[in-house]
């Protein structure tokens, strides 16, 4: 059974992923420009990143790491959680 705190993880990576392909929407016109090619590739490494963090915290969470790995891991999160807000909010203006 999943532990509370990689569910907390995986919905916190997965909130990450619907803002990394709202910031793609954003950026997707923008993509001829110099800046817009730039951002819409950071956009894609934020939602590669949140796909790979879901796979590795599922394979994680079954073999049985508990919280010693996943609290850490909380911080990892919301801190990619942030960054893509903080992104997603200046891409808003």
């Amino acid at each position: 059974m999943m532990g509370l705190y990689w569910i907390v993880n995986i919905l916190i990576v997965l909130t990450e992923f619907a803002l990394a392909l709202m910031l793609l929407k954003n950026y997707y016109s923008l993509r001829n420009t110099g800046v817009g090619r730039r951002l819409f590739g950071v956009s894609m490494v934020f939602l590669f990143q949140s796909v790979l963090a879901v796979v590795f915290y599922i394979h994680w969470a079954e073999m049985g790491l508990g919280k010693s790995v996943a609290g850490p891991l909380l911080l990892l999160s919301l801190s990619g959680l942030i960054g893509v807000g903080l992104l997603y909010s200046i891409s808003r203006m």
